[in-house]
């Protein structure tokens, strides 16, 4: 079965909701990291204070994988089709 849509798999939480984690892609998110917190921190019903410092340290991580401060990783999708990504 081949998505007719591109598709992507996005990482959780690194060593507690994602594991082995091999990605294809990179997103840089440093210029919106501090809005990304702030969305976070906005629902606060999803105890932000408590899973925040590990998207943090996922997010710098991958930033320095990818040559920046923050980033987010994902995965493409092997059954989707390929698509060139914006720069």
């Amino acid at each position: 079965m081949r998505f007719p849509h591109f598709v992507q798999a996005f990482e959780v939480m690194t060593g507690m909701q994602t594991s082995q984690f091999s990605p294809t892609h990179y997103v840089d998110i440093t210029a919106t990291e501090a809005r990304k917190r702030a969305a976070c921190f906005a629902h606060a019903s999803q105890n932000p204070e408590e899973f925040y410092a590990v998207h943090d340290q996922m997010n710098r991580c991958r930033g320095m994988e990818l040559g920046t401060k923050y980033a987010e990783a994902f995965i493409h999708h092997a059954q989707s089709p390929e698509v060139a990504l914006p720069a």
